[in-house]
């Protein structure tokens, strides 16, 4: 039984211009513009259900540039959630080295980005699918754009991090 407050820190790593402030904007402002202000960390409350139980949680979003080797950055991170813009080419063995470095870390997830974009896109859920079965990471296919995606993606983590707490991953 969980009681208390919950408070997870969720870390965006990703190459530049992949959609990490929109996705964060989407998620805290309800905007898909990721033009705010303060790059700091931003805070969203949460609440959903589980097995028929409601739970509130408060998210502390931090954006990350790139995928950093220094694992200070991702202190206290609850899920990390690696984004992957659609429209560019990944580099899967960066991808796959951070995978490795943070692993023991917590959740990984990953988020293929500006899926709204589908004809601009040169990597496909086909091509992230393998690293995401490989890794057993779930995978998210969003867009800043369509709320739905990105309210999909937040709920999911939110009930894979109260499934960790409840011990049943």
């Amino acid at each position: 039984m969980i009681s208390g407050r919950l408070m997870w820190k969720v870390s965006l790593v990703g190459g530049l211009e992949s959609g990490k402030s929109s996705l964060i904007s989407r998620i805290v402002f309800d905007s898909e513009t990721g033009n705010f202000i303060n790059k700091g960390l931003l805070r969203k409350k949460v609440s959903f259900q589980e097995n028929g139980k409601d739970y509130h949680a408060e998210l502390i979003l931090q954006e990350i540039s790139g995928f950093p080797t220094n694992e200070k950055l991702l202190a206290g991170s609850s899920a990390i959630i690696i984004v992957v813009d659609v429209t560019k080419k990944m580099n899967e063995q960066e991808i796959i080295n951070f995978i490795r470095l943070t692993q023991k870390r917590g959740l990984i997830i990953m988020a293929a980005n500006k899926v709204d974009r589908k004809y601009e896109a040169v990597t496909w859920k086909e091509d992230l699918e393998p690293i995401a079965k490989k890794f057993d990471l779930d995978l998210y296919m969003v867009s800043a754009k369509q709320p739905d995606t990105v309210n999909n993606m937040v709920n999911g983590i939110s009930r894979l991090l109260i499934g960790r707490i409840n011990g049943k991953q």
